[in-house]
């Protein structure tokens, strides 16, 4: 599966990815390849442990963690994702479909701490929310891709 990203005017910085990558610049475009898990004959991909969120795409565009967020962070156990969203805490149960290509994100809980700047509590806002519902695993180059609907959320180790 190709994710495409539309042509950009600006240069973009793709945050959390520790290879090189080429600025973008206006007309140039970027491929990033996913392999959902159904393509690698079945086999589960081990989503357990320390993950950070380097990406987060909505309708063909992508987000990036603000940075005074720092890093916004899972910890997938047995049967809960627990973290930081910005500048709070979270945690909510899930459960994995029958065939662990995917992952069902119950609504959770999270603290209600104060995040300055703004910016980092819209983003945690808009995170929390997004992070609830039925989810495809998917692998890709360095890590997994939560994939629904129209958003994919990217996690590197």
């Amino acid at each position: 599966m190709k994710t495409r990203i539309k042509p950009m005017a600006k240069i973009v910085l793709l945050a959390g990815l520790s290879m090189p990558v080429a600025l973008l610049a206006h007309g140039d475009t970027m491929q990033m390849r996913t392999q959902s898990i159904g393509q690698q004959g079945n086999t589960a991909v081990n989503i357990l442990g320390n993950w950070r969120v380097s990406l987060i795409e909505i309708d063909g565009a992508f987000t990036r963690v603000p940075e005074q967020a720092g890093d916004v962070s899972l910890q997938i156990n047995n049967n809960q994702i627990s973290g930081v969203s910005g500048c709070n805490n979270f945690m909510s149960p899930y459960t994995f479909s029958t065939n662990k290509q995917q992952i069902i994100i119950s609504e959770g809980a999270s603290t209600r701490r104060m995040c300055q700047p703004e910016e980092v509590m819209r983003f945690e806002d808009s995170f929390l929310r997004l992070l609830n519902g039925t989810f495809m695993i998917e692998k890709n180059f360095e890590g997994i891709t939560l994939v629904r609907d129209n958003v994919k959320i990217y996690l590197v180790k």
